[in-house]
């Protein structure tokens, strides 16, 4: 094998070094009643996203806002609360 054949792997790495990615978020809604994370099926709602604010309002639409809240926690590059 030449260099040649491992130019595209080289040129995305490469490019992933050089651009940073995105801040991501973690968005969940919250029982304002209990102040624990809604839940589905015993497993808590939690959206990952890139813009949290209109994740949070997709999450409050046609909700009460004196039962319901939303919680925005900013992620590290592995995915784990900062």
């Amino acid at each position: 094998m030449t260099m040649l054949n491992h130019l595209s792997a080289f040129a995305d790495r490469a490019l992933r070094a050089a651009i940073p990615a995105p801040a991501r978020y973690a968005v969940s809604l919250i029982d304002r009643r209990t102040g624990k994370p809604h839940r589905i099926s015993d497993i808590p709602l939690r959206l990952m996203t890139c813009d949290p604010f209109e994740a949070a309002q997709e999450l409050m639409r046609n909700r009460d806002p004196q039962i319901w809240d939303t919680f925005i926690e900013r992620l590290d590059a592995k995915g784990l609360v900062q």
